[in-house]
């Protein structure tokens, strides 16, 4: 050890300066981690500023909630388009017109009712009074017509159920 010290010892100035010029740059460098740590802090501050002075944790626990309600609004949405597609199949145009089909009855005792999904198909469910015997009938409909002759009475509420006229200027 006393030969490495006598070898070193015309080098302890230059050595001493080194060591002392190392530290002096771990200082710099030390430094300036001190000041990138405090500028990122104040970034997350200021990302996390809610108004409220939420914690991190408290931050953090509004995202998971945020992914649960997505998750939510991912199962409406596909219960949404389910009852779509039922919605669509479903009858959803009703048109109706009374009438009085024969002269000595006297009241507007039979009718014409059409009941469409919205693609049109469905059915016209007719009725006819007379005082003895009353008929029902009923005529299916496709993309809104049908293959057997309509009255003039069913015409109409096939048109009312279509949307083609209006069922208050109706008059038979």
């Amino acid at each position: 050890m006393n030969s490495l010290t006598l070898s070193l010892m015309p080098y302890a100035g230059p050595l001493l300066l080194g060591l002392i010029a190392l530290q002096f740059i771990i200082i710099l460098w030390l430094w300036h981690n001190h000041g990138e740590i405090r500028r990122l802090e104040g970034r997350i501050r200021r990302l996390l500023e809610t108004g409220e002075s939420l914690d991190l944790a408290a931050v953090l626990e509004r995202f998971h909630d945020l992914g649960e309600v997505n998750e939510a609004i991912n199962r409406l949405q596909e219960k949404v388009q389910d009852l779509q597609v039922g919605l669509d199949k479903s009858f959803s145009r009703i048109g109706l017109v009374r009438f009085n089909a024969f002269p000595d009855t006297g009241s507007d005792l039979s009718f014409a009712l059409a009941i469409l999904n919205r693609e049109g198909h469905g059915f016209i469910l007719s009725s006819l009074y007379a005082r003895d015997e009353t008929r029902v009938f009923i005529k299916p409909i496709h993309n809104g017509r049908s293959n057997y002759r309509l009255s003039e009475e069913e015409e109409k509420a096939l048109a009312m159920a279509m949307g083609l006229i209006n069922p208050d200027k109706v008059a038979v």
